[in-house]
């Protein structure tokens, strides 16, 4: 097909199917509200063009330079990308559903309301890159470059992550639950209301990190690195953090209600009203922590080295604490009687 037919079906909102377009030069061309049906684009010149609501389904794109389009309402359904640069482009709107993409590049790029949905995502790259309420939802995540990325009202729904490069890269508001980060690098990078929930975190590094108000329930964080982060309100909930460090960490009015915490190391950690209902802290080390009116009701201290916390009315309600050392201890508050006569209470067994 020529590309005189093609522009007179794009006019005409006429779907082109069945096309070999390899080599054609569309670049700057009104290609809107047009549908490519098992069309093939190898090294089509596409610069600058208009991709307004425009559809490729079962299309493959190889080697086709795409900068500049205007990609409003696009969608690529069950398409094949291969070496395809979007570098430097603004995406709105746009669906990837059941794609395979093996280098896409959407680098210094600004996405809005971006879906990659049931695709397999292989050396996508989004260095540097604005992405606002953008979903990866069902996909199989290869390579990815998110370095130096901005990511707001996003999500990331259970990807493994491994081979994600995220240095630099900024959270805020995202959505990352039951991904697989186990191993990353996130000293110091922010992390604002982020949602790590079942998320794999296994070693991974937050030192020195702003994670305010982030939410790790029921995450695994064992042998994870917290030391000097910025963590406020944050959740740990139900979180695995065995042999997790948190030294000098600000953590004020985080929840640990339930984690599992044996041996992990608090030492001069800002714990002040942080609630510990139910947690494992065996063995941890809680050395010089600020633990004013922190909550450690049913908690398990045991072997738990507290020297020179301060304690000032914090609540130790019905703690397991056998071989627990405390200098601070007279200012905490011990068990109450009738609570725990209450919570011990049982119906007598029926006759």
């Amino acid at each position: 097909m020529e590309k005189a037919e093609i522009l007179r079906r794009a006019q005409r909102a006429e779907p082109v199917a069945g096309q070999d377009l390899s080599g054609m030069d569309l670049r700057g061309e009104d290609l809107s509200a047009i549908v490519f049906d098992r069309c093939v684009f190898d090294a089509t010149l596409m610069d600058g063009a208009d991709l307004t609501d425009t559809r490729f389904i079962h299309c493959s794109l190889s080697r086709v330079p795409m900068s500049g389009c205007a990609f409003s309402g696009t969608v690529f359904c069950e398409s094949q990308f291969e070496r395809v640069v979007m570098a430097s482009s603004l995406l709105r709107n746009v669906s990837f559903v059941q794609c395979g993409i093996d280098s896409l590049a959407l680098s210094e790029g600004t996405l809005e309301f971006v879906n990659f949905m049931q695709s397999k995502l292989h050396r996508l790259l989004l260095r540097g890159a604005a992405l606002e309420k953008v979903s990866v939802t069902d996909c199989t995540v290869g390579e990815m470059d998110l370095s130096g990325a901005k990511l707001e009202r996003s999500v990331l729904m259970a990807c493994d992550l491994r081979q994600c490069k995220l240095e630099g890269a900024a959270f805020s508001t995202v959505v990352l639950a039951r991904c697989n980060l186990a191993g990353k690098r996130f000293s110091r990078q922010h992390f604002v209301n982020t949602q790590f929930m079942d998320a794999d975190l296994t070693e991974c590094d937050f030192s020195h990190a702003s994670i305010a108000q982030a939410n790790f329930q029921g995450a695994r964080l064992s042998r994870a690195n917290f030391e000097k982060a910025h963590a406020p309100n944050a959740i740990f909930m139900e979180a695995d953090l065995s042999a997790a460090v948190f030294a000098d960490a600000m953590l004020r009015q985080s929840l640990f209600v339930g984690a599992k915490a044996p041996g992990a190391r608090f030492a001069s950690a800002d714990l002040y009203q942080t609630n510990w209902t139910g947690a494992v802290l065996a063995d941890a080390d809680l050395t010089g922590c600020d633990l004013t009116y922190a909550d450690f009701s049913h908690a398990d201290l045991g072997r738990a080295d507290l020297r020179g916390a301060g304690m000032f009315r914090a609540r130790l309600h019905a703690v397991t604490d056998a071989g627990a050392q405390y200098t601070d201890r007279a200012r905490a508050l011990e068990s109450e009687p009738e609570l725990l006569a209450a919570e011990r209470w049982r119906p007598a067994p029926a006759a």
